[in-house]
């Protein structure tokens, strides 16, 4: 089962979060699947001759040739074959991976995912040979720009390419989890392993890129060394280069930056296969699981229960879209929407999805048990002005800056003030109409506390615990929390809070934030006609949600469920905006 019937376990209404990761992960493949494709180009001429090879001669010019780089605006409509043909290429390769099903993925991963990390390890080793690699290492790894960081762009593109290389948000960990047993899955260990991992290889992914830019960056000085001292002897000499290698980023740093370095080695062809091998293994690893997913979803909904298709049918017929939905970006304004649709769906879709699924897990799974302890009302208050006064502090740190006088810092001051304060009294509040004879400090654990979240974490804590032995591990006792403290396999405490509180605040603020700036500037600088194109994907993600929010029947078997013998008695069945009396996982 993939993450919409995770959803709808919590909340029938909350099936719709999990639908738009689901289309988020997928929409992501159209764009993605492009990018693989220059990696097959620039891999393909890397097994010609050195003197004919196009990314030797003319790094700049050939990425600009193959993406066909154009201004916003300046499009001609002008097609490229070569795309065309590599991005085919691809879709036929992700057919393959996932025409079996989870069978033929788990056999490829045995070769995408060790394979890769080998040549990243070479890569690196060479690297580290290479003049310029140390001042490489330490612009990586010691020289922090404090200004940029400071930047709240920086952290939302940060978080977006976090939620990409996890995985998350996107339906992918819900779907390939659905496959293990549960008895045997240890939770607290994967999750562990999976982030730890990731972190990892994109830390040793870093070392391999700083040395080779480390490398280009002190070749670029010692050129301009040497043309600064034939002008000083009176020599004839080329102009001096721009030596910006460390401000290099995107597509730049894997098409530009990193070939121009190859070409300078022993050997470039080899290096060049070596490289971009490494890159298309690594893309069509990320991209398979991405379609896999919304292949998963369409085999589990109940128009795919009902029609029961073979999986290479699932499988042919999201592989073929994706090709027609990638044809967008074949032409020559493909970088330009490459780059919109991206934004939108990463630094928008991504973190709303991740804000309402934490949403879902600290705020809306298990509020009856709140309700029993002190009363709906009391609990609906708290929630409503939490967010509200959450709303009002962001408002008034984002919004303050812009009178004259007022410093950023004053402003996110005051914003900060607004929300403790809007906050203690949510807080004062639910507490006056709170029912029940509790003791203080367990009323406010019952209005505050993260018992959705708590829930989760009493499942995972015991799934692999020999309870025969060790007993039933029991949340928020001194013991229970100490042991899950020591213990590596089990989720602390600060499980739920992070859920309930640390990220579901922090993405909130990140998603207005970002509302802000695009208003403030449009993305990009490009024209309205253009962006409209990314911020209707949100808007359709959007409105996924708000469909099975207000109609949560849609995702259930009208023909089975409804009881209706008429098309038209089952279509007003599933419109009824109420959820079905049916047990949860019947759905979709």
């Amino acid at each position: 089962r993939v993450a919409i019937t995770a959803g709808g376990s919590m909340n029938p209404r909350l099936r719709g979060i999990g639908l738009a990761s689901v289309f988020a992960g997928y929409a992501i493949t159209f764009y993605y699947t492009i990018i693989i494709a220059w990696a097959g180009i620039y891999l393909v001429e890397s097994f010609q001759g050195t003197a004919s090879i196009p990314w030797i001669t003319d790094p700049d010019q050939h990425f600009t040739d193959i993406s066909m780089a154009t201004d916003a605006g300046d499009f001609e409509g002008t097609f490229n074959w070569k795309v065309f043909i590599s991005m085919a290429i691809m879709w036929v390769l992700i057919f393959l991976c996932i025409c079996k099903g989870v069978k033929s993925t788990g056999w490829v991963v045995k070769f995408t995912v060790p394979l890769p990390l080998l040549i990243l390890v070479v890569l690196i080793i060479r690297g580290a040979f290479l003049d310029g690699a140390g001042d490489g290492i330490k612009n990586y790894l010691i020289k922090w720009d404090p200004e940029t960081l400071s930047d709240p762009t920086i952290w939302s593109e940060a978080i977006g390419q976090v939620f990409f290389s996890l995985g998350v948000c996107m339906g992918v960990m819900t779907t390939y989890s659905s496959h293990n047993k549960k008895s045997k899955t240890n939770v607290p260990m994967s999750e562990k392993a999976i982030s730890l991992s990731d972190t990892g290889i994109a830390l040793l992914g870093g070392f391999a890129i700083y040395e080779m830019l480390g490398y280009m960056q002190n070749t670029c000085l010692v050129f301009n060394e040497e043309v600064a001292a034939n002008i000083t002897a009176g020599i004839a000499a080329e102009d001096e280069k721009t030596c910006d290698y460390y401000g290099m980023s995107s597509t730049g740093l894997a098409f530009i930056a990193y070939p121009q370095g190859i070409a300078t080695l022993e050997a470039p062809q080899f290096w060049g296969i070596v490289f971009f091998g490494c890159l298309i293994m690594l893309g069509i690893d990320s991209a398979f699981s991405l379609v896999e997913t919304m292949a998963t979803f369409l085999k589990d909904c109940w128009v795919g229960l009902r029609l029961k298709p073979a999986n290479w049918m699932v499988a042919l017929l999201v592989s073929g879209v994706g090709f027609l939905a990638g044809l967008l970006y074949v032409f020559d304004s493909g970088l330009v929407m490459l780059d919109i649709v991206d934004h939108y769906i990463n630094m928008w879709g991504m973190i709303l999805i991740g804000m309402l699924e934490c949403c879902a897990v600290g705020w809306v799974y298990k509020i009856d048990n709140q309700y029993e302890k002190v009363g709906k009302t009391s609990v609906l208050v708290y929630n409503t002005l939490f967010f509200l006064s959450l709303l009002a502090g962001t408002l008034f740190g984002i919004g303050l800056p812009y009178i004259e006088g007022v410093e950023e810092a004053a402003g996110l001051g005051v914003g900060l003030a607004v929300f403790i304060g809007g906050w203690l009294v949510a807080i004062a509040v639910s507490l006056i109409l709170s029912e029940g004879d509790l003791l203080l400090g367990s009323k406010m654990w019952a209005i505050m506390g993260w018992h959705g979240a708590d829930e989760l974490r009493v499942k995972a804590n015991n799934c692999v615990r020999d309870t025969k032995y060790d007993g039933m591990w029991v949340p928020n006792t001194w013991r229970s929390e100490a042991e899950a403290l020591r213990r590596h396999d089990c989720f602390a405490i600060s499980f739920g809070f992070l859920i309930k509180y640390f990220s579901c605040c922090l993405l909130f603020v990140i998603t207005l934030v970002n509302i802000k700036n695009d208003i403030d500037s449009p993305y990009g600088g490009y024209p309205a006609r253009l962006l409209a194109v990314g911020q209707l994907i949100f808007v359709f993600m959007l409105c996924l949600v708000l469909l099975v929010l207000v109609f949560p029947r849609i995702m259930y078997d009208p023909i089975k469920h409804s009881g209706r013998k008429t098309t038209g008695g089952r279509i007003a069945w599933m419109l009824t905006p109420k959820p079905a009396d049916i047990a949860a996982g019947a759905e979709c």
